[in-house]
């Protein structure tokens, strides 16, 4: 998936994503438990950023009374139309539609490292987050193995490679000097790894003997392909 600047998206208001498919965060089956460890209010409102076709909503709609969701054109699909209150914001500039302290959660799963300015959509996820509210966003985990072997040796790794539309790379301090200076960390969830080198695999021995790949290996920092935050507002 290639790169394409906000102002050509909202040009031709086109659909340059895969959106229908949900967020492996909530795949994992932990988000529910986080939710409840952490006795998020069922009557709350929760705001989705980057909602894409709406299927993050549709999980959140479970727990919470009130579904927001914002994105840069209105993909919503199905029931999702009716359930999200949508507002269509361009994040990488424009201040969220909503007053000072408005949500519970706010969930942003693979979407910040699409952004030009990342660190804006989180100063703006603070502000319309309550005293104690949590922010959860994933985003490609930089810390896999196989990522950093391929930094080293050829100073680019896959998540953000020329072809894609990923732009935010987070080293650990630049994590702590600009999201942990206003929330806390209070969880990390990994994704299942893939087994390492398989894409070579198929090009040697092609695509009819070597299958897809699949995400079969424990979900850790040293494995895992994405790397979600369960943030909690300073």
């Amino acid at each position: 998936m290639r790169y394409v600047p906000s102002d050509k998206i909202k040009a031709e208001d086109t659909a340059y994503d895969k959106l229908a498919s949900k967020s492996w965060a909530v795949k994992t089956g932990r988000l529910e438990g986080i939710i409840k460890k952490y006795g998020m209010p069922k009557l709350g409102r929760a705001l989705d950023i980057g909602c894409g076709s709406g299927s993050t909503g549709l999980f959140l709609k479970q727990f919470f009374s009130e579904i927001y969701g914002t994105d840069i054109s209105p993909y919503l699909v199905g029931g999702a139309k009716e359930l999200i209150k949508f507002s269509k914001v361009d994040l990488n500039f424009e201040r969220l539609p909503y007053p000072d302290g408005n949500f519970d959660v706010v969930t942003a799963f693979q979407v910040v490292e699409h952004l030009e300015n990342p660190f804006f959509i989180m100063r703006e996820a603070h502000r319309v987050l309550r005293p104690g509210g949590f922010f959860m966003l994933s985003i490609p985990n930089p810390f896999q193995i196989t990522y950093r072997l391929k930094f080293l040796l050829w100073g680019n790794m896959p998540p953000y490679a020329k072809h894609n539309n990923h732009l935010l790379f987070m080293t650990r301090d630049v994590f702590a000097k600009t999201y942990l200076d206003n929330f806390d960390l209070v969880e990390t969830i990994y994704q299942k790894g893939d087994i390492p080198l398989w894409g070579r695999l198929r090009i040697i021995f092609g695509k009819k003997l070597i299958g897809k790949h699949k995400k079969i290996l424990p979900p850790s920092e040293m494995l895992g392909r994405c790397i979600c935050y369960i943030l909690k507002k300073k």
